[in-house]
């Protein structure tokens, strides 16, 4: 696994929370997490990862929510099928 300076580690992180940018967001969370060279930028990293666990948590959430409609809507297909077949006999 490739070493990362804190100081870049931070501020790579930090744009990509600040794009939005889930798979930059997902790499990092797969990342070595560097020594820091100070508390204040400690500090910075860990308020940076809240920020990027919510976004992630509200993506999950988000899908979830997707994959509830679709479940809906094809439990619809298969109950609007059913009614259609049942009429035709």
């Amino acid at each position: 696994m490739e070493r990362y300076n804190s100081k870049k580690w931070v501020n790579d992180l930090k744009i990509a929370i600040i794009n939005n940018d889930l798979s930059k967001i997902e790499e990092y969370s797969n990342r070595e997490i560097p020594n820091f060279s100070s508390i204040k930028e400690a500090n910075e990293a860990l308020s940076l990862v809240e920020n990027a666990k919510n976004i992630l948590q509200k993506e999950k959430n988000k899908i979830q929510l997707q994959m509830n409609q679709l479940k809906q809507t094809n439990q619809y297909k298969i109950d609007y099928n059913s009614s259609i077949n049942e009429w035709k006999c």
